[in-house]
């Protein structure tokens, strides 16, 4: 049976189209990472340095990470830097646990910062654990960790301000811990 023309060219056409169709028919957008977001707008994240503050023994220390917009080897090399945005906060305990930590007394949050003759300058400042009647202090806090290995960590983290503005965000990528971290 020989196919007519008609029917040979339906039939191309329909696998043409096909392979043309998008492949993502999910209306659910990817989970965002490695950023934070206030007030609409969104900045990247680029590296984590953790440190913690007793490796001598298994006492419980503060643990802090440090995220920016700019790479550990940047942050670290002496090198004028200037547009940084910058996340900090720790938390103490004897290691990071897959967990959600809410006692987070020491943090802050600032964009257009920069580092002049090795000094950060933290530019506007979005988020401070200097005054508890300010704006811009945390009413609340929460970070939560859900993987943790040598090389990568895993955490979302989000704060309510004082005047109810809220900055969230997410990691996913390696660390620098220049004194080590369990």
């Amino acid at each position: 049976m020989k196919p007519n023309l008609s029917h040979l060219f339906a039939l191309v056409l329909t696998v043409v189209l096909m392979a043309c169709s998008s492949d993502d028919s999910s209306s659910i957008p990817d989970e965002a990472t490695n950023e934070f977001i206030f007030n609409g707008v969104t900045y990247n994240l680029v590296s984590a340095i953790i440190t913690d503050e007793n490796t001598s023994n298994d006492d419980p220390s503060d643990i802090s990470i440090s995220l920016f917009n700019k790479t550990s080897s940047e942050i670290t090399n002496n090198e004028n830097l200037s547009d940084i945005s910058y996340v900090y906060f720790d938390f103490e305990d004897v290691t990071i646990q897959n967990m959600t930590y809410t006692q987070i007394e020491d943090y802050d949050v600032s964009v257009n910062g920069s580092i002049v003759d090795s000094e950060f300058n933290p530019g506007t400042i979005l988020l401070s654990d200097n005054n508890p009647e300010s704006d811009v202090y945390a009413q609340s806090a929460s970070v939560t960790v859900t993987n943790f290995t040598e090389f990568n960590i895993v955490f979302t983290f989000t704060f309510t301000r004082n005047d109810g503005q809220v900055i969230s965000g997410s990691y996913d990528g390696n660390y620098f811990a220049p004194n080590g971290i369990d």
